[in-house]
């Protein structure tokens, strides 16, 4: 059986954990991206 004693993440690991959440998030929205309704872009160059 596992040892499943609760200890704190150390940096790295809480570094590596945030950027595969951003992986991940970049792809979902990436694959979510097309199926959402278009918004036609209104604003003008200044």
């Amino acid at each position: 059986m596992a040892d499943n004693t609760a200890q704190p993440l150390s940096i790295t690991a809480r570094k590596l954990a945030a950027q595969a959440d951003a992986v991940l998030d970049q792809m979902f929205g990436y694959f979510t991206r097309e199926e959402a309704p278009r918004v036609i872009e209104t604003r003008r160059a200044a």
